[in-house]
């Protein structure tokens, strides 16, 4: 039982606390017991433990401070009588960057305790102190302005204070800090729309599966809309193995069947790619990789997995390995190779099969051993040896083309004619750093010309003749010539623009972009670069086809390009994705006015085979050199203000700083 002597000492220490002033000496304190403390057994205490008392006091007001600091709570008393701020702790005052004696000074009524309350909060706040009279309870959040304009964010709860009358005469209440929890609670929702936003860009999904239990713990949206259905429906269908295994087409259930329980009783890492049947029925390539989540008893109890749509990538590739063959088959028929060579290194970067064949070795047996000018002089017949050299060494000093016939022994041993042609790939500093170059076996050639030479001492009709051949002989071969330029052309057109709309691709919008940020660094002006992304074409590529896309796409890329200046450049980098290079901007009012164009241009009806679509264009704009310096940067920029726009709503367009990235 505490002594009753001590409370008048308590009551003086404690309101010396609320009201921020100093804490009571000894004496002072003597002198508060001598004349309030009424006279019993514990009224005349000694010094000592006056001064064990206080002590006590004083560890127990530490603790609460303490308790107050560390989880930023502090609390008041306000009087209803005065409508004032009545009394407050230290957490409090600093909860406003305030001393105790400052904040009751500056809240001394209620309006101006109001106008420390965020604007957009101040009717929310008022309507909730309202309520108080009624619910006897307050438990609200908002935020309020430091002088600093710093915003902090608070929880407050409030009780009413009667006497013992029952008489309201203010309320008691503390105060929290919530700024921290507040700004955690935002960086969850932002990762999580940030890893729903990636899903759906890279149609990725994850999943944990209880292999036990035969059921998925945990399937994202992301991972559902691969299956076209929704997560809900898609853990409520998948019951057990066979389930999982009814959606893949027939001709890789064994196979996926049979590996993935290979990865279930060893736990290793498993990589899979297999055809599903989705909902509509429709047939996608998908990848697949699981990890054991949980391990035991020699099997996996649990997986972690990844799911991803690799069907475009899958006829990508089936594309290019058609384009391969039918270049394969040209360089056959024209009997020629290509082959791209690093100077610096003196080793081959690419050769074609058809190069292999006129070598008489395989591909790999080229790269590994003619790695250097004295390797490839092994191979080069000795005779030919000095013109190879010297052709060789003028394009090395001065750049651009080159064109030299020699002979060369194969690996069988058989020499052959060959006509080599290259150019300078990549120059630095006036010094060719990679060529790129043609070799033609022109054997048969300069048999005919031997043959035509050896007849020429002949009989005169003979010469008539063998000169009649080899007239033929040139026109084919011109024909020849011209069908292998014609076959690097486009091969170079390939390698830098996209098949479908011709446009530039992103090497070469990259490319074009580096060379318009070095003028303006020059000029000292202004490029924007335009991120466009195309607003439902997928669901029109999904109803219609790919074949309908692919015209959707073209037509549009025209639009787009319809509405730039002669000097900007547009690009495909991919599906429905397109970058706008704008140049020598004399103001970025030009750029909202194409940005408005290509969107007015893109959202007009579209009728294709009697069917018309129509799709919008979202548009995020970076500006050089404000959002960035380089061409990565500004293109990271676009793209991500462009995202900001398909997320308010799609269909128009905005700078980087319009939309606080």
């Amino acid at each position: 039982m505490e002594k009753q002597g001590i409370t008048p000492i308590l009551d003086a220490y404690t309101k010396a606390k609320l009201t921020g002033y100093y804490m009571p000496s000894i004496d002072a304190l003597a002198v508060a017991q001598a004349q309030q403390a009424p006279a019993t057994e514990f009224s005349s205490l000694t010094r000592e433990e006056l001064e064990v008392e206080l002590g006590r006091l004083r560890r127990r007001e530490s603790l609460f401070d303490a308790t107050e600091q560390a989880a930023k709570i502090g609390h008041y008393e306000w009087n209803y009588q005065h409508d004032r701020l009545e009394s407050c702790s230290k957490e409090y005052a600093s909860l406003y960057d305030m001393s105790v004696k400052e904040v009751l000074a500056y809240q001394d009524s209620w309006e101006k305790t109001v106008q420390q309350v965020h604007p957009d909060d101040q009717e929310q706040y008022r309507q909730g102190w309202e309520a108080l009279r009624d619910r006897k309870t307050l438990d609200a959040r908002y935020r309020i302005v430091l002088d600093n304009g710093t915003i902090k964010h608070i929880r407050e709860f409030a009780v009413i204070v009667t006497d013992d009358d029952g008489i309201e005469h203010g309320s008691f209440g503390i105060m929290q800090d919530v700024s921290d929890q507040v700004r955690y609670e935002r960086d969850l929702e932002y990762r999580d729309e940030l890893a729903s936003q990636t899903e759906a860009i890279t149609d990725i999904g994850h999943f944990i599966y209880d292999e036990d239990k035969e059921r998925y713990v945990y399937l994202s949206d992301g991972c559902a809309r691969i299956f076209g259905t929704t997560a809900e429906a898609y853990q409520e269908k998948m019951r057990s193995v066979e389930d999982d295994l009814a959606d893949i087409v027939g001709e890789d259930r064994q196979r996926v069947a049979d590996e993935y329980e290979h990865y279930k009783e060893t736990g290793q890492d498993c990589a899979l790619e297999f055809r599903i049947k989705r909902t509509d029925g429709s047939i996608r390539w998908v990848r697949e990789l699981t990890r054991a989540k949980l391990f035991s008893d020699g099997r996996v109890r649990q997986t972690l997995g990844v799911i991803q749509d690799i069907t475009e990538r899958v006829a990508r590739e089936q594309e290019l390995l058609y384009k391969d063959a039918l270049a394969n088959q040209a360089e056959a028929i024209t009997e020629i190779g290509h082959f791209i060579y690093d100077e610096i290194k003196q080793k081959y970067l690419f050769v074609s099969p058809g190069l292999a064949r006129i070598y008489g070795i395989d591909c790999e047996q080229i790269v590994t051993r003619l790695v250097s000018t004295e390797g490839s002089s092994e191979i080069i017949y000795a005779d030919d040896l000095a013109r190879v050299q010297k052709a060789y060494d003028k394009f090395l000093s001065e750049g651009g083309d080159w064109q030299v016939e020699f002979r060369l022994r194969r690996a069988d041993g058989e020499l052959r004619w060959v006509r080599e042609t290259g150019r300078a790939y990549l120059m630095t500093h006036g010094i060719p750093e990679q060529s790129i170059g043609v070799l033609q076996d022109i054997t048969r050639q300069k048999q005919s010309e031997q043959e035509i030479i050896g007849a020429r001492d002949s009989l005169e009709q003979q010469v008539v003749e063998r000169t009649r051949e080899l007239a033929n002989t040139v026109k084919q071969l011109q024909v020849e010539i011209e069908e292998r330029e014609k076959i690097a052309a486009e091969l170079d057109f390939l390698a830098n623009h996209d098949a479908l709309t011709g446009l530039p691709s992103l090497r070469l919008c990259k490319d074009r972009l580096d060379q318009s940020l070095a003028e303006a660094r020059r000029n000292r002006q202004t490029s924007a670069v335009m991120f466009v992304d195309l607003d439902g074409f997928k669901e029109i590529n999904d109803q219609y086809g790919h074949d309908f896309g692919d015209m959707v796409l073209k037509t549009t890329a025209d639009r787009i390009k319809s509405e730039i200046r002669e000097t900007d450049t547009v690009a495909r980098i991919g599906g429905d994705e397109f970058v706008i290079i704008l140049s020598s901007l004399p103001e970025t009012a030009i750029a909202e006015r194409i940005a408005a164009t290509v969107i007015e241009q893109v959202a007009k009806p579209l009728k294709i085979k009697d069917v018309e679509v129509t799709i919008t264009a979202s548009i995020g704009i970076s500006l050089y050199p404000e959002h960035g310096t380089t061409a990565e940067k500004l293109i990271r920029a676009a793209d991500k203000a462009m995202y900001e726009i398909k997320r308010k709503g799609k269909n128009s367009f905005g700078f980087v700083d319009s939309v606080s990235l």
